[in-house]
């Protein structure tokens, strides 16, 4: 989706008109594709996923999950209003409602640095990515030893080894993983 194509998409629907200034969904939206099966993993109340949603298009689907349940209704009113039927909700702590090897790409944004099962999550986002898929995971740091659910650049980074791109900035850091394609 071009940053044209994103504008197009009514100001309530992205819910926090603020966020928008400091993220901009299409640098994410680059990496998917028409047609392809997504997970929006910690989608809240839907600031990537109805932009995703709209990038793969009729013939893709887009898992949202979220472990909020007020979280996923308020998604699923939007949803409505927009008449989005592309979107499965998921009220879940994990990925257990995806079948493995079944995901071209997985957005995980900020979701491992409010856990304490970082190596849990990480092999759940593993394990539905299919070979070659892709995941942009991303944590906003913390300092070690403050909180158990804190994470470094590094411990994200260990836990993601095959990367295409990842990037260590003074508050958050992010991959790019690639889940290994079977030999």
């Amino acid at each position: 989706m071009t940053n044209k194509e994103d504008r197009r998409i009514p100001p309530f629907i992205l819910s926090n008109p603020i966020r928008r200034i400091f993220e901009n969904p299409g640098e994410i939206l680059k990496y998917v594709k028409e047609g392809m099966v997504v997970v929006d993993h910690g989608c809240g109340p839907g600031f990537y996923t109805i932009p995703l949603s709209r990038r793969v298009g009729d013939k893709g689907i887009v898992y949202a999950i979220d472990s909020d349940m007020k979280q996923i209704e308020v998604l699923n009113k939007k949803l409505d209003k927009l008449k989005i039927n592309n979107v499965k909700t998921f009220v879940s702590r994990d990925l257990s409602p995806i079948p493995s090897n079944s995901v071209d790409f997985v957005l995980s944004k900020d979701v491992l640095c409010c856990t304490v099962l970082h190596n849990e999550l990480a092999k759940e986002i593993i394990r539905v990515l299919k070979p070659g898929g892709l995941a942009f995971v991303s944590i906003k740091k913390g300092r070690k030893g403050s909180d158990p659910r804190s994470m470094t650049a590094e411990e994200l980074f260990s836990l993601f080894p095959t990367y295409k791109e990842r990037k260590n900035g003074l508050f958050t850091a992010w991959v790019l993983y690639v889940k290994p394609s079977i030999a």
